[in-house]
């Protein structure tokens, strides 16, 4: 009796555990097959066409090297915007070149101006500023295209500014496009030594901001209130403007946010080349003792 019921005791521990063993073998199976399809997604996300396009024009190489931060952060498609007739080499020579251009809204020929756009959902718009918005051959990229029920993403390399003038003229020119918050980063920013570095953390936070919704006006709200310029407030500014004489810029008030040193934001007039007076946001980035000068990071214009 005893014998038996040892047994009986020993089958049941015995199917117990093949029982058991046929579950992991179920589970291991199951779990197999859930990788062969994660794997077999991965394939095909990265075998499909990629949903959006990164257009743009680059004359210097700095608009170049912020268009392949946006590529490589979107894994986006990519067409470098060609001109037919490129500009001069030198500087004076391509600002009389781009100001007739201006004058007459003769727009320059490309040798790509049309793009497949119909199978992007994005397109991410990238140009140089000059005078004051974007490049002549966006214009011409823009008459070749339709954008309409596209999100469009602006971003553009400047001397100064530019970058909101351009975002909002984009809208006027493409109303049926979502146009979204702007990117802008100024060309001595992107073209130092580490600029690639700072312009693709600051491009993954811009496409934070966008992901949220955040506008303009929604970024300034972690400043201080305007107030008056103390001498510590002139000393920023001073060594932050020294290379932009030609804006010929007055602060009349400040306010700061705290981040990682401090972020100023100046309200200042200019008269521009020796234009008539014209009331500017200028924001300026003073970085922490010992970690650097102070910077101009944009003229909001």
């Amino acid at each position: 009796m005893f014998n038996k019921m040892k047994w009986t005791a020993a089958m049941s521990v015995l199917a117990a555990s093949m029982v058991f063993t046929a579950c992991n073998e179920q589970d291991a199976k199951k779990d197999s097959l859930e990788a062969a399809k994660a794997a077999k997604s991965a394939e095909v996300a990265a075998s499909a066409p990629s949903k959006s396009v990164v257009v743009y024009f680059s004359q210097t190489g700095a608009t170049k090297k912020l268009a392949e931060i946006f590529t490589k952060a979107k894994n986006a498609d990519a067409v470098e915007l060609k001109l037919v007739k490129p500009y001069p080499s030198t500087y004076d020579s391509t600002v009389a070149a781009v100001g007739a251009e201006r004058e007459s809204k003769q727009w320059p020929a490309l040798e790509n101006a049309k793009v497949d756009i119909a199978k992007y959902d994005t397109v991410y718009l990238g140009y140089p500023i000059m005078f004051g918005s974007f490049a002549p051959p966006i214009y011409t990229f823009l008459d070749s295209n339709e954008l309409s029920g596209k999100v469009v993403v602006p971003f553009c390399t400047y001397g100064s500014g530019g970058r909101k003038a351009s975002a909002e003229e984009l809208k006027t020119l493409e109303p049926n496009a979502n146009v979204t918050l702007a990117f802008g980063i100024s060309n001595k920013r992107i073209t130092a030594e580490n600029g690639a570095e700072v312009a693709a953390k600051e491009v993954e936070g811009f496409f934070a901001d966008l992901e949220t919704g955040k506008t303009d006006e929604m970024l300034l709200g972690g400043y201080s209130e305007q107030r008056p310029l103390t001498a510590e407030d002139s000393a920023v500014f001073a060594e932050a403007t020294k290379d932009y004489a030609y804006l010929s810029l007055k602060p009349l008030s400040v306010s700061t946010q705290v981040v990682a040193g401090t972020n100023y934001l100046f309200v200042c007039e200019m008269k521009a080349f020796g234009g008539p007076a014209t009331q500017t946001n200028v924001k300026i980035f003073k970085p922490l003792p010992g970690r650097g000068a102070a910077e101009l990071i944009v003229v909001e214009k």
